[in-house]
């Protein structure tokens, strides 16, 4: 475990340091009047950002340190990544188990059609048209209260921030939610076809019950993986419906922080983009290690 969280802080440091080069080195200009050596420099900006969390001033407005913008809009980005990823995942392996049982049947390729469209449709096009069809007093179709048009912290009340996120939630994971069902219905329909669930079947086991207990396990292991792959893509989707929704998390600033040149709080980002893909990947890892044996067994090797 202390391995993982070293190897989470080194992604971090490694993304940050890389983000503070890049932009040192296409535009010098910038930095021309700083005093001191690049090596120097560059020492200090780690220094200050990970001994001290300290990114520095933000640009921006009344140019408040990124470190307190990074306290108020983690949480927001944390709770909306979090609850993507779980409505990504628990789509599409349901949607994936409905066309496991009757892969050719008319259900099965409505959901994998439908799961092509989400994997297309960008997210800001499926956010819009979200509020602009159900949206609370601008929806065109009455659907009792209608989606909220604004964030509602945890702290008003739990069930109102909840309420607040779902759509969010729901259209931030519709691209993974497609891509595991896709991967997941391969995995199922391979798995099926083994000794084990052929003998599974032979001793009487209903078709639920042998893709409960044999098929889905096993099955589990290459989505799982596919899952932590795709969280890169996720956090740059969840940018986007920051926008869409006007969510006040921390990456809700990112297309403004490139356009005014607020490298501060682009190094912030990066750093907290870092560490919640690492943190996410870790998850993962020990998810797999639960459920598969064989991973287990190599680590202990290890």
């Amino acid at each position: 475990m202390a391995l993982r969280l070293a190897g989470v802080a080194g992604v971090a440091v490694a993304a940050t340091a890389s983000a503070w080069l890049l932009v040192h080195g296409l535009r010098p200009s910038l930095f021309a009047g700083e005093t001191g050596s690049l090596p120097a420099r560059f020492w200090h900006f780690l220094d200050r950002a990970f001994l001290h969390f300290d990114f520095g001033m933000s640009n921006a407005g009344s140019r408040r340190p990124v470190a307190t913008r990074i306290r108020e809009g983690a949480p927001a980005d944390v709770s909306l990544l979090a609850g993507g990823l779980a409505c990504g995942m628990t789509l599409g392996i349901a949607g994936a188990l409905v066309c496991a049982r009757r892969p050719r049947g008319l259900l099965s390729r409505v959901l994998q059609a439908l799961a092509m469209v989400g994997l297309c449709a960008p997210v800001y096009v499926v956010g819009l048209m979200a509020l602009l069809f159900f949206g609370a007093d601008i929806g065109v179709v009455p659907l009792g209260l209608g989606i909220p048009l604004d964030y509602v912290p945890f702290g008003d009340g739990p069930l109102r921030w909840a309420g607040s996120l779902v759509a969010p939630w729901i259209v931030l994971g519709l691209p993974l939610a497609s891509m595991t069902l896709r991967v997941m219905l391969g995995e199922l329909v391979e798995v099926a076809g083994e000794d084990y669930v052929r003998m599974a079947r032979a001793k009487g086991l209903g078709e639920g019950a042998v893709l409960r207990r044999h098929v889905l396990p096993a099955a589990l292991g290459p989505t799982t993986m596919f899952a932590s792959a795709s969280m890169p893509l996720l956090l740059t989707n969840a940018v986007l419906v920051e926008q869409v929704f006007a969510i006040p998390g921390l990456f809700s600033d990112f297309t403004r922080s490139i356009g005014a040149s607020n490298y501060p709080l682009i190094y912030g980002m990066t750093a907290v983009g870092a560490v919640l893909i690492g943190v996410t990947t870790m998850l993962f890892d020990l998810f797999l290690s639960w459920l598969d044996p064989r991973v287990r067994t190599g680590e202990q090797a290890g």
